[in-house]
Protein backbone atom coordinates (compact mmCIF):
# COMPACT_ATOMS: atom_id res chain seq x y z
CA UNK A 1 0.00 0.00 0.00
CA UNK A 2 2.65 2.51 -0.57
CA UNK A 3 2.45 4.72 -4.14
CA UNK A 4 4.31 5.48 -6.97
CA UNK A 5 4.22 7.66 -10.15
CA UNK A 6 4.37 6.71 -13.83
CA UNK A 7 8.02 7.87 -15.48
CA UNK A 8 9.48 6.61 -18.94
CA UNK A 9 7.44 3.44 -19.16
CA UNK A 10 7.75 2.54 -15.47
CA UNK A 11 6.08 2.65 -11.99
CA UNK A 12 8.93 4.16 -9.55
CA UNK A 13 7.49 3.62 -5.63
CA UNK A 14 6.59 6.66 -3.31
CA UNK A 15 6.69 6.00 0.09
CA UNK A 16 3.86 8.34 1.89
CA UNK A 17 4.67 11.25 3.66
CA UNK A 18 2.37 10.12 6.37
CA UNK A 19 4.74 6.59 6.80
CA UNK A 20 8.03 9.12 7.14
CA UNK A 21 6.54 10.50 9.20
CA UNK A 22 5.20 8.01 11.60
CA UNK A 23 8.55 6.19 11.24
CA UNK A 24 10.45 8.62 14.11
CA UNK A 25 7.51 8.97 16.65
CA UNK A 26 8.81 8.11 20.32
CA UNK A 27 11.86 6.62 18.18
CA UNK A 28 13.21 4.21 20.79
CA UNK A 29 10.15 1.55 20.68
CA UNK A 30 9.24 0.39 24.33
CA UNK A 31 8.62 -3.39 25.42
CA UNK A 32 5.09 -4.64 24.75
CA UNK A 33 4.57 -6.04 27.66
CA UNK A 34 5.35 -2.18 29.17
CA UNK A 35 3.47 -0.94 27.54
CA UNK A 36 0.43 -2.43 28.43
CA UNK A 37 1.01 -1.68 31.77
CA UNK A 38 0.68 1.62 31.08
CA UNK A 39 -2.86 1.74 28.91
CA UNK A 40 -4.77 -1.68 30.51
CA UNK A 41 -6.53 0.57 32.96
CA UNK A 42 -7.70 3.42 30.05
CA UNK A 43 -7.77 0.96 27.18
CA UNK A 44 -11.31 -0.68 26.93
CA UNK A 45 -10.87 -4.25 26.02
CA UNK A 46 -12.74 -4.56 22.70
CA UNK A 47 -9.93 -1.71 21.06
CA UNK A 48 -6.83 -2.99 19.42
CA UNK A 49 -4.30 -4.34 21.38
CA UNK A 50 -1.43 -2.80 19.87
CA UNK A 51 -1.37 1.04 20.22
CA UNK A 52 -0.49 4.45 19.27
CA UNK A 53 2.72 4.14 20.55
CA UNK A 54 5.47 1.76 18.77
CA UNK A 55 6.19 -1.28 21.10
CA UNK A 56 8.58 -4.25 20.24
CA UNK A 57 6.44 -7.65 19.63
CA UNK A 58 8.54 -10.98 19.85
CA UNK A 59 8.44 -13.67 17.02
CA UNK A 60 7.10 -16.83 17.96
CA UNK A 61 6.81 -18.78 14.90
CA UNK A 62 7.72 -18.44 10.95
CA UNK A 63 5.98 -20.91 8.28
CA UNK A 64 7.29 -20.40 4.65
CA UNK A 65 4.10 -20.74 2.64
CA UNK A 66 5.65 -20.65 -0.77
CA UNK A 67 9.22 -19.23 -2.33
CA UNK A 68 8.83 -15.69 -1.45
CA UNK A 69 5.83 -15.45 1.28
CA UNK A 70 5.82 -16.83 4.56
CA UNK A 71 3.62 -16.48 7.78
CA UNK A 72 5.00 -14.94 10.96
CA UNK A 73 3.28 -15.07 14.17
CA UNK A 74 4.06 -12.73 17.29
CA UNK A 75 3.36 -12.97 20.67
CA UNK A 76 1.12 -10.56 22.91
CA UNK A 77 2.34 -10.18 26.37
CA UNK A 78 -1.01 -10.55 27.50
CA UNK A 79 -1.55 -14.52 26.50
CA UNK A 80 -5.43 -13.91 27.56
CA UNK A 81 -5.93 -11.11 24.92
CA UNK A 82 -6.96 -10.70 21.50
CA UNK A 83 -5.42 -8.60 18.99
CA UNK A 84 -9.00 -6.81 18.36
CA UNK A 85 -7.85 -4.93 14.58
CA UNK A 86 -10.91 -3.67 13.04
CA UNK A 87 -11.73 -5.65 9.99
CA UNK A 88 -11.00 -3.16 7.71
CA UNK A 89 -7.89 -1.59 9.42
CA UNK A 90 -3.89 -1.87 9.33
CA UNK A 91 -1.38 -1.85 11.59
CA UNK A 92 2.32 -0.24 10.41
CA UNK A 93 5.37 -2.31 10.98
CA UNK A 94 8.65 -0.30 11.52
CA UNK A 95 12.16 -1.80 10.22
CA UNK A 96 15.65 0.18 10.77
CA UNK A 97 16.90 1.70 7.47
CA UNK A 98 20.28 0.50 6.47
CA UNK A 99 21.34 4.66 5.28
CA UNK A 100 22.09 7.63 7.00
CA UNK A 101 19.76 9.43 5.61
CA UNK A 102 16.77 7.54 7.07
CA UNK A 103 16.83 5.81 10.55
CA UNK A 104 14.02 3.87 9.87
CA UNK A 105 11.34 2.63 6.78
CA UNK A 106 7.66 2.30 8.00
CA UNK A 107 5.02 -0.01 5.83
CA UNK A 108 1.94 -1.15 6.65
CA UNK A 109 0.30 -4.90 6.71
CA UNK A 110 -2.59 -6.40 8.41
CA UNK A 111 -3.64 -9.52 10.15
CA UNK A 112 -3.92 -12.55 8.89
CA UNK A 113 -5.01 -14.59 11.44
CA UNK A 114 -5.84 -13.54 15.09
CA UNK A 115 -8.32 -15.87 16.29
CA UNK A 116 -6.74 -17.45 19.25
CA UNK A 117 -5.63 -15.31 22.32
CA UNK A 118 -2.07 -14.21 23.45
CA UNK A 119 -0.93 -14.17 19.39
CA UNK A 120 -1.62 -12.96 15.66
CA UNK A 121 -0.04 -13.31 12.47
CA UNK A 122 0.93 -12.05 9.69
CA UNK A 123 1.66 -13.01 6.00
CA UNK A 124 4.85 -10.84 4.21
CA UNK A 125 5.94 -11.77 0.54
CA UNK A 126 9.58 -10.81 0.28
CA UNK A 127 10.62 -8.43 -2.89
CA UNK A 128 14.16 -8.96 -4.05
CA UNK A 129 16.04 -6.32 -5.55
CA UNK A 130 15.15 -6.15 -9.37
CA UNK A 131 16.89 -4.89 -12.20
CA UNK A 132 20.83 -2.75 -12.15
CA UNK A 133 20.65 0.44 -10.77
CA UNK A 134 21.27 3.49 -12.31
CA UNK A 135 25.02 4.38 -10.73
CA UNK A 136 26.11 0.93 -12.13
CA UNK A 137 24.64 1.11 -15.44
CA UNK A 138 26.44 4.33 -16.02
CA UNK A 139 29.62 2.96 -15.11
CA UNK A 140 29.38 -0.50 -17.09
CA UNK A 141 28.17 1.32 -20.25
CA UNK A 142 29.64 4.12 -22.18
CA UNK A 143 26.33 4.98 -23.49
CA UNK A 144 23.45 5.57 -20.88
CA UNK A 145 20.19 7.60 -21.63
CA UNK A 146 18.15 8.85 -19.75
CA UNK A 147 19.94 9.11 -16.64
CA UNK A 148 17.67 10.49 -14.15
CA UNK A 149 14.51 8.07 -14.14
CA UNK A 150 16.08 4.45 -12.75
CA UNK A 151 13.10 2.80 -14.47
CA UNK A 152 15.20 -0.41 -15.07
CA UNK A 153 15.52 -0.64 -11.50
CA UNK A 154 13.40 -1.96 -8.40
CA UNK A 155 15.43 -1.45 -4.94
CA UNK A 156 14.40 -4.75 -2.75
CA UNK A 157 11.57 -4.05 0.21
CA UNK A 158 13.10 -2.64 2.82
CA UNK A 159 10.55 -4.19 5.44
CA UNK A 160 10.16 -7.37 4.31
CA UNK A 161 13.29 -8.14 3.70
CA UNK A 162 14.15 -7.49 7.39
CA UNK A 163 10.96 -9.38 8.66
CA UNK A 164 12.52 -12.71 6.58
CA UNK A 165 15.80 -12.07 7.99
CA UNK A 166 14.12 -12.62 12.08
CA UNK A 167 14.74 -15.06 13.76
CA UNK A 168 12.21 -16.87 16.52
CA UNK A 169 12.89 -14.51 19.72
CA UNK A 170 13.83 -11.54 17.93
CA UNK A 171 10.80 -8.68 18.18
CA UNK A 172 9.45 -6.04 15.24
CA UNK A 173 8.43 -2.83 15.70
CA UNK A 174 4.44 -2.36 16.01
CA UNK A 175 1.80 0.53 16.08
CA UNK A 176 -1.75 1.41 15.44
CA UNK A 177 -2.35 5.32 15.03
CA UNK A 178 -7.04 5.34 14.14
CA UNK A 179 -5.54 8.41 12.16
CA UNK A 180 -3.27 6.33 9.65
CA UNK A 181 -4.58 2.86 10.14
CA UNK A 182 -7.99 2.89 9.95
CA UNK A 183 -9.64 1.98 6.70
CA UNK A 184 -11.49 3.89 4.09
CA UNK A 185 -14.81 1.90 4.72
CA UNK A 186 -15.54 0.95 8.10
CA UNK A 187 -17.08 -2.53 9.15
CA UNK A 188 -19.96 -3.70 9.04
CA UNK A 189 -21.09 -2.22 6.30
CA UNK A 190 -23.98 -0.10 5.53
CA UNK A 191 -27.33 -1.90 5.26
CA UNK A 192 -27.50 -0.36 1.61
CA UNK A 193 -24.47 -2.86 0.00
CA UNK A 194 -25.10 -5.85 -1.08
CA UNK A 195 -22.42 -6.79 -3.54
CA UNK A 196 -18.98 -6.78 -3.26
CA UNK A 197 -16.15 -6.95 -6.33
CA UNK A 198 -12.77 -7.50 -4.63
CA UNK A 199 -9.60 -7.23 -7.03
CA UNK A 200 -6.45 -8.36 -4.72
CA UNK A 201 -2.67 -8.57 -6.45
CA UNK A 202 -0.49 -10.26 -4.41
CA UNK A 203 -0.47 -9.79 -0.73
CA UNK A 204 -3.22 -7.45 -1.39
CA UNK A 205 -4.89 -10.10 -1.01
CA UNK A 206 -4.58 -10.53 2.95
CA UNK A 207 -7.18 -7.53 4.08
CA UNK A 208 -9.42 -8.93 1.36
CA UNK A 209 -9.25 -12.45 3.38
CA UNK A 210 -10.25 -10.31 6.28
CA UNK A 211 -13.72 -9.51 5.33
CA UNK A 212 -14.58 -12.27 3.63
CA UNK A 213 -14.20 -14.12 7.00
CA UNK A 214 -15.74 -11.32 8.41
CA UNK A 215 -18.80 -12.35 6.12
CA UNK A 216 -18.97 -15.58 5.47
CA UNK A 217 -18.11 -17.04 9.31
CA UNK A 218 -19.53 -14.15 11.58
CA UNK A 219 -23.26 -12.19 12.07
CA UNK A 220 -22.38 -9.46 10.71
CA UNK A 221 -23.14 -7.77 7.18
CA UNK A 222 -25.39 -10.58 6.11
CA UNK A 223 -27.25 -8.12 3.88
CA UNK A 224 -24.10 -8.46 1.83
CA UNK A 225 -25.21 -11.47 -0.54
CA UNK A 226 -22.86 -12.05 -3.44
CA UNK A 227 -19.19 -11.35 -3.23
CA UNK A 228 -16.66 -11.81 -6.10
CA UNK A 229 -12.85 -11.39 -6.00
CA UNK A 230 -10.32 -11.04 -8.91
CA UNK A 231 -7.04 -12.33 -7.61
CA UNK A 232 -4.24 -11.65 -9.75
CA UNK A 233 -0.72 -13.04 -9.47
CA UNK A 234 1.89 -13.30 -12.12
CA UNK A 235 2.18 -17.44 -11.71
CA UNK A 236 0.05 -20.12 -9.98
CA UNK A 237 3.07 -20.67 -7.38
CA UNK A 238 2.03 -17.07 -6.58
CA UNK A 239 -1.43 -17.60 -5.37
CA UNK A 240 -1.71 -16.53 -1.35
CA UNK A 241 -4.28 -18.64 0.89
CA UNK A 242 -5.39 -20.55 -1.99
CA UNK A 243 -6.65 -23.49 0.05
CA UNK A 244 -9.02 -21.37 1.86
CA UNK A 245 -9.77 -19.45 -0.69
CA UNK A 246 -10.69 -22.84 -2.90
CA UNK A 247 -12.64 -23.85 0.37
CA UNK A 248 -14.74 -21.02 0.53
CA UNK A 249 -15.28 -21.23 -3.19
CA UNK A 250 -16.86 -24.80 -2.96
CA UNK A 251 -18.76 -24.46 0.09
CA UNK A 252 -20.07 -21.95 -1.18
CA UNK A 253 -23.74 -23.65 -2.39
CA UNK A 254 -25.65 -20.51 -2.89
CA UNK A 255 -23.16 -18.84 -5.05
CA UNK A 256 -22.51 -15.84 -2.07
CA UNK A 257 -18.87 -16.07 -2.86
CA UNK A 258 -16.20 -17.34 -5.54
CA UNK A 259 -12.69 -16.67 -6.61
CA UNK A 260 -11.44 -16.18 -10.06
CA UNK A 261 -7.55 -16.57 -10.40
CA UNK A 262 -6.21 -14.08 -13.02
CA UNK A 263 -2.71 -15.38 -13.78
CA UNK A 264 -0.02 -13.83 -15.98
CA UNK A 265 0.85 -10.37 -16.69
CA UNK A 266 -0.13 -7.09 -17.94
CA UNK A 267 1.33 -8.94 -21.25
CA UNK A 268 -1.23 -11.84 -21.54
CA UNK A 269 -3.75 -9.01 -22.00
CA UNK A 270 -2.01 -8.17 -26.01
CA UNK A 271 -2.50 -10.09 -28.88
CA UNK A 272 0.33 -9.48 -31.54
CA UNK A 273 -0.73 -9.85 -34.95
CA UNK A 274 3.02 -11.12 -35.89
CA UNK A 275 2.91 -13.76 -39.29
CA UNK A 276 3.82 -16.81 -38.33
CA UNK A 277 2.46 -20.22 -39.65
CA UNK A 278 1.27 -21.58 -35.95
CA UNK A 279 -1.54 -21.33 -34.94
CA UNK A 280 -0.37 -22.15 -31.49
CA UNK A 281 0.00 -18.80 -29.08
CA UNK A 282 2.14 -18.25 -26.10
CA UNK A 283 2.37 -21.21 -23.23
CA UNK A 284 -0.05 -21.26 -20.62
CA UNK A 285 1.26 -20.32 -17.37
CA UNK A 286 2.95 -23.45 -15.04
CA UNK A 287 -0.07 -25.45 -13.59
CA UNK A 288 -2.17 -23.32 -15.34
CA UNK A 289 -4.49 -26.31 -16.22
CA UNK A 290 -4.66 -27.82 -12.81
CA UNK A 291 -7.10 -24.52 -11.72
CA UNK A 292 -10.43 -25.39 -12.34
CA UNK A 293 -12.28 -23.47 -14.84
CA UNK A 294 -14.41 -22.24 -13.09
CA UNK A 295 -12.36 -19.65 -11.59
CA UNK A 296 -9.42 -19.07 -13.83
CA UNK A 297 -8.94 -16.31 -16.13
CA UNK A 298 -5.41 -15.33 -18.05
CA UNK A 299 -3.65 -11.78 -17.79
CA UNK A 300 -4.24 -8.65 -15.14
CA UNK A 301 -7.59 -8.08 -12.99
CA UNK A 302 -8.42 -5.36 -15.70
CA UNK A 303 -12.19 -3.99 -16.59
CA UNK A 304 -13.35 -6.88 -19.18
CA UNK A 305 -12.85 -8.97 -16.33
CA UNK A 306 -14.66 -6.60 -13.93
CA UNK A 307 -17.71 -6.46 -16.51
CA UNK A 308 -17.62 -10.62 -17.01
CA UNK A 309 -16.67 -11.91 -13.47
CA UNK A 310 -17.68 -8.96 -10.68
CA UNK A 311 -20.70 -9.62 -8.67
CA UNK A 312 -22.86 -6.57 -10.63
CA UNK A 313 -21.98 -3.51 -12.32
CA UNK A 314 -22.28 0.27 -12.11
CA UNK A 315 -25.76 1.11 -12.22
CA UNK A 316 -26.27 -1.34 -9.49
CA UNK A 317 -26.58 1.10 -6.08
CA UNK A 318 -25.59 -1.51 -3.60
CA UNK A 319 -22.29 -2.86 -5.39
CA UNK A 320 -18.79 -1.92 -3.99
CA UNK A 321 -15.43 -2.32 -5.66
CA UNK A 322 -12.57 -2.85 -3.12
CA UNK A 323 -9.00 -2.91 -4.63
CA UNK A 324 -5.79 -3.54 -3.03
CA UNK A 325 -2.85 -4.57 -4.49
CA UNK A 326 0.53 -3.13 -5.97
CA UNK A 327 0.29 1.03 -7.24
CA UNK A 328 0.12 0.28 -10.68
CA UNK A 329 -2.84 -1.89 -10.11
CA UNK A 330 -4.99 1.31 -8.60
CA UNK A 331 -3.20 3.63 -11.15
CA UNK A 332 -4.69 1.85 -14.06
CA UNK A 333 -8.02 0.74 -12.54
CA UNK A 334 -9.24 3.72 -10.53
CA UNK A 335 -6.07 6.18 -10.22
CA UNK A 336 -3.49 6.67 -7.14
CA UNK A 337 -4.92 5.01 -3.71
CA UNK A 338 -3.53 8.65 -2.66
CA UNK A 339 -5.99 10.43 -4.95
CA UNK A 340 -9.51 10.39 -3.48
CA UNK A 341 -12.04 9.18 -5.87
CA UNK A 342 -12.03 7.78 -9.19
CA UNK A 343 -9.90 9.13 -11.79
CA UNK A 344 -11.90 10.25 -15.09
CA UNK A 345 -9.02 8.36 -17.23
CA UNK A 346 -8.95 5.36 -14.97
CA UNK A 347 -10.69 1.79 -16.69
CA UNK A 348 -13.80 1.78 -13.67
CA UNK A 349 -14.44 5.26 -14.61
CA UNK A 350 -14.74 4.01 -17.95
CA UNK A 351 -16.99 1.55 -17.23
CA UNK A 352 -19.89 4.12 -15.14
CA UNK A 353 -18.31 3.45 -11.58
CA UNK A 354 -17.93 6.66 -9.62
CA UNK A 355 -16.65 7.55 -6.34
CA UNK A 356 -18.79 6.08 -3.89
CA UNK A 357 -18.54 2.50 -5.40
CA UNK A 358 -14.88 2.31 -5.38
CA UNK A 359 -12.82 1.86 -2.18
CA UNK A 360 -8.83 1.86 -2.49
CA UNK A 361 -7.51 -0.39 0.69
Amino acid sequence: MIDSEYKFGAFVPVIPKIYKDAANDNDNANDAGEEEKKTEESIPSSACYVKSKWASYRLISTKAYNHDTSIFEFELPNSEAYLNLPITDHLLIRAPACSEEEEFHVRPYTAVEENKPGKFKIMVKRYPEWGVPEEKQKKENKFFFFVKTDHSYKPPGKVSNHIHSLRIGQTLDFKYDPNICQGKIQYPFSESISALTMIAVGAGVAPMIRVIRAILEGNESQHVKKIRLLYGARTVADILQREQLDKWHDDSSDDRFKVCYCIGSRWNNIHFAAKTSSAEGPPLPKDYEKIPSDRKELGWANSDKVKMRGASNASDPGHRIFICGLPSVYISLAGSRFEPGVAKDSQLYRLGYRDHQVVKF
